[in-house]
């Protein structure tokens, strides 16, 4: 099918002047309409029929039965079928148009010629059923027809025009009188039919309006996608680039703070180390998003109680509030929700972080409540408030609006939008209710949950963690400066450390040592189109052994995640805290599963 034309400013006055594109739609519309009314076509010359049959000759009304009731709308079908097989194309409607003409003629010719013969000046019935339906098809056509005027003129004039020649041929008064008020009668429905003309152009011209409408929505969506696309990318790019170095200078640190050092050094190490945290915490943030955006993160539905996790809140944020000369307050009764506690958790801490950063003076309150079918978990802050034209802005990406000079203490606007994201993943409603100077209130509602099946974790069972001496942990990663990182804090916990940027080297370096790791550690993406699990492969190959491994990465690239979390193996991401890294070599070497 051909690209439609742009329409003209203005509709048309006619199908003739029309562009090709008006044509092809009219034409269309004709033949979709003639379609539709199709089978009752064979029934109004019936109708004829029987109204005359008394007073005319039975073969001749046969024979024109034959052709209106027969011949011309099995033409037409023919046509129909024709067109509906071939792709519709604008250079063709002028074809298909005069191809419907040739059936549409010979219809009209005959329904003028039975306006002749079937005329009866002494039977007044039969007069009244033969005008009446002369006049009354073309009448009743003009809409229908007026997509493409060509058919109503030969659906018109033949039979009125042949059946007035025929009464002014009887010479009569009375039939003069008849012809003269039909031939009027013609020239009143060409006016209306250039009316009905001009209303179908305008219909056509407003149809492809919206469409041109329509496609200019589409291209400004895709230009917007594209230019998301386009952003994600370069997030997921620039935040790999800077995990690599964050991450080796996290370990450097980790393994000189083991080591003993001056007073000075050490305070100056505490100040890298607050430096790498804050550039980790904004990291992180990046990776969440794409971690919802891929997909990866899975609801985990259980009955949980709420108040020991306000309560945990509240410690954990209690020093931040009093710091900012805040009150941090929770009241929640004994309640039981269901949902994820990890993804409540991470909704509630995003708010908490918010209303604290963005509060001068008063406080934060957390507070649970029951709902009319649901628990309310609220929180409420005293802080500048929201004018109602921003409130939904304030869920997009990178949006501050009381952070102008960009203060990246105050994080990088993305902490709503996380939550807008949880809150969708888990089915939360979301809601706030803010002003300015009146500070905010957001809410999130839960479903209830079963108390006698709640677990608040607090009955976990601490397992002693096995000494990481002697253990030998096989590092794979593209990055030296990475590698010698891991290999520099490993070594300070007493590992035997193998590394190098691919797993042919590795396994070169443990043939050689006659070693065979505990652990085995790597990037997912390595030099050329080599990941991360091709190397853990390799090492089990090697040794025919299922040996405990991980993926540390430093990738956020939605599509990556979602492979590195297909792989079945630990995914974990760089800048990657000591103590964390600590955790994670002992759960691998007793055998516990870790997530990321």
């Amino acid at each position: 099918m051909n690209a439609p034309e742009s329409p003209p400013e203005s509709p048309p006055a006619s199908i003739a002047k029309s562009p090709p594109a008006f044509r092809a739609e009219a034409v269309h519309r004709l033949l979709i309409g003639i379609e539709g009314a199709l089978p009752l076509f064979p029934l109004l010359p019936v109708v004829m029929a029987l109204g005359v049959w008394q007073h005319v000759d039975k073969v001749l009304l046969l024979a024109w039965l034959a052709v209106t009731a027969v011949l011309t709308p099995g033409w037409q079908y023919l046509v129909l079928r024709r067109y509906r097989a071939e792709p519709r194309s604008t250079g063709r409607a002028n074809h298909w148009g005069r191809v419907m003409l040739w059936p549409t003629l010979l219809d009209g010719i005959a329904w003028g010629i039975g306006g002749i013969v079937f005329y009866s000046p002494d039977a007044l019935l039969q007069q009244v059923v033969v005008l009446a339906l002369i006049v009354g098809i073309p009448t009743a056509s003009i809409f229908a027809t007026s997509w493409w005027p060509p058919i109503f003129y030969v659906n018109c004039y033949p039979p009125i025009l042949l059946t007035a020649a025929g009464l002014a041929w009887r010479g009569e008064p009375e039939q003069l009188a008849l012809a003269f008020g039909l031939a009027v009668y013609v020239v009143i429905l060409h006016q209306l039919m250039k009316k009905a003309e001009g209303v179908a152009m305008e219909t056509i011209s407003l149809r492809f309006d919206k469409q041109e409408l329509i496609d200019q929505l589409q291209h400004e969506k895709d230009v917007a996608e594209r230019a998301n696309l386009a952003k994600s990318k370069f997030l997921a790019a620039a935040s790999h680039d800077l995990r690599q170095p964050l991450h080796a200078m996290t370990l450097f640190v980790a393994a000189m703070d083991d080591r003993a050092q001056p007073p000075e050094t050490r305070a100056m190490l505490g100040n890298i180390q607050r430096c790498a945290t804050a550039l980790e915490s904004l990291l992180q943030t990046l990776l969440d998003i794409s971690k919802i955006d891929a997909g990866i993160i899975e609801p985990r539905t259980r009955d949980f109680r709420l108040a020991p996790l306000l309560r945990r809140l509240a410690a954990e944020f209690a020093l931040q509030a009093q710091s900012a000369g805040l009150t941090l307050t929770t009241r929640c009764d004994d309640l039981t929700a269901k949902s994820d506690p990890d993804l409540v958790e991470r909704i509630l801490r995003n708010l908490i972080t918010n209303a604290i950063r963005y509060t001068a003076s008063g406080g934060v309150e957390i507070r649970c409540q029951t709902g009319a079918s649901a628990i309310v978990v609220e929180v409420k802050d005293t802080g500048i408030g929201i004018p109602a034209a921003q409130q939904e802005r304030v869920f997009d990406e990178f949006v501050q609006l009381g952070n102008p000079e960009r203060d990246r203490t105050k994080g990088l606007g993305l902490g709503l939008a996380i939550v807008r994201r949880l809150a969708g993943l888990l089915g939360t409603p979301l809601t706030l209710d803010s002003a300015p100077g009146r500070g905010s209130t957001f809410r999130i509602e839960l479903p209830a949950g079963n108390p006698a099946a709640a677990d608040d974790g607090a009955h976990d069972v601490a397992v002693a963690a096995p000494s990481l001496e002697g253990a030998v942990v096989v590092v794979v990663d593209d990055e030296a400066d990475v590698r010698e990182g891991m290999r520099t804090l490993l070594e300070g916990w007493g590992c035997d450390v193998i590394a190098g940027e691919d797993a042919e080297s590795v396994l070169h370096r443990l043939d050689a040592a006659e070693l065979v790791p505990h652990v085995v550690l790597v990037d997912y993406r390595l030099r050329g189109k080599t990941t991360g699990v091709d190397a853990i492969k390799a090492v089990h190959r090697h040794f025919d052994l299922d040996i405990p491994a991980a993926i540390v990465t430093g990738d956020t690239a939605p599509e990556r995640l979602v492979e590195a979390q297909a792989s079945g193996y630990a995914l974990l991401h760089k800048p990657l805290r000591p103590a964390k890294l600590r955790v994670l070599l002992q759960n691998l070497r007793r055998g516990i599963e870790v997530s990321a």
